[in-house]
């Protein structure tokens, strides 16, 4: 997860620049083109081709769980989500809007 500090650099720019009110950059956070569209995208090509995570991402996103342990070690490799106590959920919000919006299966 080391390279979405580089994303959060870039909007907290923006916001300090005047290009983008913090007003803005909360409601485009999700955006496909919002300040973390690229990031987004990127881990949302990783998904393509891999059923098992997308089934697993959108237990996590629905259910607060994920049943195939594998499943979670490479969603959380991943940064995409942690553990809660015995909860599995989404790392941050910005990835459980985006990816309720575009994992369909």
């Amino acid at each position: 997860m080391l390279g979405c500090s580089r994303y959060v650099r870039r909007a907290l720019y923006l916001v300090a620049s005047k290009r983008l009110s913090a007003t803005a950059l909360f409601s485009q956070s999700s955006d496909e083109y919002g300040p973390f569209g690229d990031h987004l995208r990127y881990h949302l090509f990783r998904f393509h081709g891999k059923k098992d995570l997308i089934e697993g991402m959108q237990q996590v996103i629905s259910k607060n769980t994920c049943a195939d342990d594998l499943v979670f070690f490479r969603l959380r490799g991943a940064g995409l989500v942690k553990r809660e106590g015995r909860s599995v959920v989404p790392r941050c919000q910005l990835y459980a809007i985006y990816f309720r919006e575009h994992l369909h299966g």
